[in-house]
Formats: structure tokens, C-alpha cells, sequence
């Protein structure tokens, strides 16, 4: 019984983490992916070349995106390994989501009416509320990557810096 009480903790948490308000969204994925990896045994490799802050809204886009990219690789994908990728070209934010899973056919599925595809749905409508785009890249048996670029105003392009 305690197990599943910390459990449901954790995932609640993860639901809006005070990470994610205090310290931003790197921090805020950082703790999300290591409770993921711990309760599903999978690795998740992060590497985040920017720094910075961003508005309230994109961080939270970008939480929510990268929550649903990571629950579909656990939970649909059956994924070994997750990479999740953010960073910048010139006023862009560039982010990429990708697991080694089964895939899918990403047409096919966004084409079905009903639920089959929500989360996908969503998370393209989440990015366009924002002014970005989100590419899917998915073929059965090969995994799936999910690409996201962000365009940023120079006030907040100049607190993230690239690192190649």
C-alpha cells in the first residue's frame, strides 16, 4: 500500500511539478524522465544545449509535449531507449523527442477519427497555439522521432545559448 501511495505521488507530481514554475522546463523534463526510466526500467538520454528561461507558456508546451512523447514511447512503443534533444538555431528553438520502439504509421493514425491519435492531435495543437511546428517521423519497426521548432522573440533567444 505504501509503494502505490508513492507511486501515485510521483505521478501526480509529475502532472504539474513545482520544478517546472521554480527552475524551468530542462529541470522540470530532467525530473520527469528520471521517474519514467525508474518505474519503467528504460533509459532516457537527455541533452540540452540551452540555458535560460522561457515563457511560462512554451515551458509548459514543452513539458506537456515531451510528457505525452514519453508515456507513448512506454506505454505504445515498447521503446529500449528514449533520446530527447533541445537546442537552438539562431531565434529557434529546436527540440527533438525520439525513441527505438515499434512505430507506427503516423499518417494513418492522426487520419482515424476518434481515439486513436488524440495525444499526437493534441500535442500538434499545443506547438501551433505557441507559434511552432511539430514534425512526426514514425514507420513500423523503426521507432519514432517527433521534432519541434519553436520560434523565439531576441529577448528570450538571447538568454539560450548553443553548445556544439
Amino acid at each position: 500500500m505504501l509503494n502505490q501511495l508513492r507511486t501515485f505521488t510521483t505521478v501526480f507530481h509529475e502532472l504539474r511539478p513545482t520544478i517546472l514554475d521554480d527552475l524551468g522546463w530542462i529541470p522540470a523534463i530532467r525530473f520527469l524522465a528520471e521517474g519514467i526510466s525508474k518505474r519503467a526500467g528504460l533509459p532516457i538520454h537527455i541533452d540540452a544545449a540551452v540555458s535560460g528561461r522561457l515563457p511560462s507558456a512554451i515551458e509548459t508546451t514543452l513539458y506537456r509535449i515531451v510528457q505525452e512523447a514519453l508515456t507513448n514511447a512506454v506505454k505504445h512503443a515498447k521503446a529500449s531507449n528514449i533520446w530527447i534533444r533541445a537546442w537552438r538555431e539562431n531565434l529557434v528553438l529546436c527540440g527533438s523527442i525520439r525513441d527505438d520502439g515499434g512505430g507506427f504509421d503516423s499518417s494513418q493514425a492522426r487520419a482515424i477519427p476518434g481515439r486513436k491519435g488524440l495525444g499526437l492531435i493534441a500535442m500538434q495543437e499545443r506547438v501551433t497555439a505557441i507559434g511552432g511546428t511539430l514534425q512526426i517521423d514514425s514507420r513500423p519497426g523503426l521507432g519514432t522521432e517527433l521534432s519541434i521548432r519553436i520560434p523565439l522573440e531576441d529577448k528570450h533567444a538571447n538568454s539560450n545559448r548553443a553548445r556544439r
